[in-house]
């Protein structure tokens, strides 16, 4: 008997690890660091985080809970889907999209992606807000991360680092 109390007791705490294991680094300040470690590289300030643009990034991610990457058409905007994905791990998706970027034609390397990274490190961006939500149906395991980014990048013509 003694065994299956323990059993009980061990699923409980595994459980709960993992909760919150899955909620970390979505607070406003891990959005924050995660993209301003990168920006530090290229000189560029920090970026700073924006209720506003958090209750549009918010309200967004709330519309798309299918987990589709449709984009709202507001501003500056990246997206991101996966299991268990949080904001920390968004913003590591985005950032390693740096290899696809070839800096001198200032273009992304044939049949691939880059411009969630130039997003991330757009030289003219100074304020930042994001949300996550949890995908439908319910019991799915996927998160959709939403960020919105004032003043946007990813200007025709123009660099995003100078």
């Amino acid at each position: 008997m003694g065994f299956h109390w323990r059993s009980i007791f061990l699923f409980l705490v595994i459980s709960v690890a993992t909760l919150h294991l899955s909620h970390a680094h979505s607070e406003p300040e891990d959005y924050v660091h995660a993209h301003s470690c990168t920006r530090t590289l290229f000189e560029l300030p920090p970026l700073t985080w924006d209720p506003e643009l958090a209750k549009h990034a918010e309200d967004w991610a709330n519309q798309r809970k299918d987990c589709k990457m449709i984009h709202s058409g507001r501003c500056g905007e990246n997206m991101a889907a996966g299991p268990n994905l949080n904001g920390s791990f968004a913003v590591q998706m985005w950032m390693d999209e740096k290899g696809d970027y070839d800096g001198g034609e200032n273009k992304c390397k044939e049949g691939t992606k880059c411009t969630h990274y130039t997003q991330c490190i757009w030289k003219d961006t100074v304020r930042i807000g994001c949300a996550r939500v949890k995908c439908d149906p319910a019991d799915s395991p996927n998160y959709l991360v939403v960020c919105n980014y004032d003043p946007p990048g990813n200007v025709p013509g123009e660099k995003p680092i100078p």
